[in-house]
């Protein structure tokens, strides 16, 4: 969104525009679920998570000086709450459907599916400050700078994080990542 629209759209926010609520939730409400999920690694917890992060929003409107973007203002607040849900989270579960499409080989399925899975699980269980930088970067498509604003951080410890999450992943599935037939 260029800067004119979005500097129209928070002067909406600020009075209380019902249409400018709505618009926000179009624009940032799917790609915060995908965030939140990918953070949180469920459903529900990640859809209150999003519930949340507008309340926050709209509540929390009058304070946004426009320093940053109101994505990057959004997204931080998304965070935030995601990260203390895992504080407050004493374990997680994962369930997916799995549905063959047409001209797929079961193999191949089963083989990619556990592929991903276990990509999710090592993932999943990287500590928070590798997770989220590596989830804004791969799975949401933000630059360096775009995540640095979000998390407040140098560009410089973005790099470091991402770099270190990198191996970290790297390495957690090299050792328990191989699917080896027997």
């Amino acid at each position: 969104m260029d800067s004119h629209k979005e500097i129209n759209l928070v002067r909406k926010l600020k009075n209380g525009d019902q249409c400018s609520f709505e618009e926000v939730l179009n624009l940032y409400g799917n790609r915060l679920i995908k965030t939140c999920y990918l953070i949180l690694n469920n459903k529900e917890e990640a859809e209150d998570a999003v519930q949340e992060t507008f309340i926050r929003v709209f509540k929390g409107i009058h304070s946004f000086n426009q320093q940053s973007s109101l994505y990057t203002w959004i997204y931080a607040i998304a965070l935030n709450i995601c990260r203390d849900m895992l504080k407050e989270r004493k374990y997680a579960s994962y369930y997916e459907e799995y549905i063959c499409q047409e001209g797929e080989s079961v193999e191949d399925i089963v083989v990619e599916r556990i592929n991903r899975e276990i990509l999710r699980e090592k993932l999943f269980s990287l500590p928070i400050i590798y997770k989220e930088v590596l989830v804004l970067f791969y799975f949401e498509g933000l630059t360096i700078k775009e995540i640095s604003r979000i998390l407040d951080e140098k560009e410089g410890t973005i790099k470091s994080k991402l770099s270190r999450g990198r191996k970290l992943l790297k390495s957690a599935l090299v050792k328990g990542g191989d699917f080896i037939e027997g």
